[in-house]
């Protein structure tokens, strides 16, 4: 099995084993985001440009939705 099959299996087994253990829709996010990054650093070399191009637009995407998690949870806090 080649490095970038690797990668893509354990990114498809990290989303599958996150989602299953979330409690919330938030925290699969986050952790889905935490595997992205994690597939794109460690497969820098490994992946093909087209994938890493659209691991790069997803991670981009969930690091806004990140942001407005993070924005809300505050928001929360202060609020109270």
């Amino acid at each position: 099995m080649a490095v970038r099959e690797s990668l893509l299996l354990f990114l498809a087994a990290w989303m599958v084993v996150s989602a299953l253990l979330s409690p919330s829709t938030g925290v699969f996010l986050t952790v889905a985001l935490i595997g992205i990054l994690i597939v794109l650093e460690v497969g820098e070399f490994y992946l093909p440009v087209e994938t890493k191009e659209s691991l790069k637009y997803s991670a981009y995407f969930l690091l806004l939705v990140f942001a407005f998690i993070v924005a809300r949870k505050v928001y929360e806090v202060l609020g109270k």
